[in-house]
């Protein structure tokens, strides 16, 4: 059972209304990296999350994302201030016209919706979804800290962002837990898999750890090897260790006149 604890987590402080303020602070209340938006991720992956350390550790940054929501909230409603009488050009209209409460929406006036939910059931495929959005809402509140001078709406923010970085940090190694297993089961397990497509001509072609080392194949021309960028032809067995040997160079698959011969049924 959920319970509302009426001390809030960080007690918010607003100097004075800021109603244009209000509306770029919107982002983190209805906004698609915002606080309800986490909230709801992590308790709906949560649900179908069959292993109990990271079901516990998802439950318990979702109830923290809501009360994330609940301080958001909290200054939304104290920087768009009294709203009885309006001047022609009050920027939070959206807020102002309906009552002056905060509404569930992003900075452009959107309402929030659940397709901004990443929910797939692979829990590692999730755990890594989640780190990115807390990267994605940190650095929205990074931008928010440059858009205010009010000493306690700043405090506010430089918390919030400080608690990204600590969801972030625990997404990441709850994943580091997880390497084996879900999609990361069967990483990188073909040849294919394991090459890295030069798709640029021309000067500047970059090498890194991500296309060289680690068993990867840099592949220069990819178009001339294969016939075509990305039809490598059918896996002949999807199931066997590295479907296709290094050095295989069969043009024929990738030849567009060319038809695929009839698969066998058993």
């Amino acid at each position: 059972m959920f319970k509302h604890v009426k001390d809030m987590e960080y007690t918010v402080h607003v100097d004075k209304p800021d109603p244009r303020f209000a509306v770029l602070l919107l982002e983190q209340f209805g906004g698609g990296n915002g606080e309800l938006t986490a909230a709801m991720q992590y308790f709906s992956q949560s649900l179908g999350c069959n292993d109990p350390k990271i079901r516990d550790l998802l439950q318990d940054i979702a109830a923290e994302e809501l009360s994330h929501l609940e301080m958001v909230g909290e200054a939304l409603a104290m920087l768009i201030g009294p709203v009885d009488t309006l001047p022609q050009d009050f920027p939070d209209s959206h807020s102002a016209l309906l009552g002056g409460g905060p509404l569930l929406i992003n900075s452009g006036g959107a309402p929030w919706t659940a397709n901004y939910i990443n929910s797939n059931g692979d829990i590692f495929t999730d755990l890594s979804s989640n780190a990115g959005a807390e990267l994605r809402a940190k650095l929205i509140y990074e931008r928010l800290l440059q858009q205010t001078d009010d000493a306690g709406v700043k405090d506010m923010i430089r918390f919030l962002l400080s608690r990204e970085e600590s969801h972030n940090f625990s997404f990441m190694q709850a994943i580091e837990t997880l390497k084996g297993t879900g999609v990361n089961k069967d990483f990188r397990d073909s040849d294919f898999s394991k090459k890295y497509m030069n798709m640029s001509t021309g000067q500047g072609d970059s090498r890194g750890p991500w296309n060289q080392g680690n068993e990867i194949s840099y592949e220069t021309d990819p178009n001339q090897k294969y016939g075509s960028p990305a039809q490598y032809g059918q896996d002949p067995n999807p199931n066997s260790n590295k479907e296709v040997a290094p050095g295989y160079n069969d043009k024929t698959r990738n030849n567009p006149n060319y038809n695929q011969p009839p698969q066998q049924t058993h």
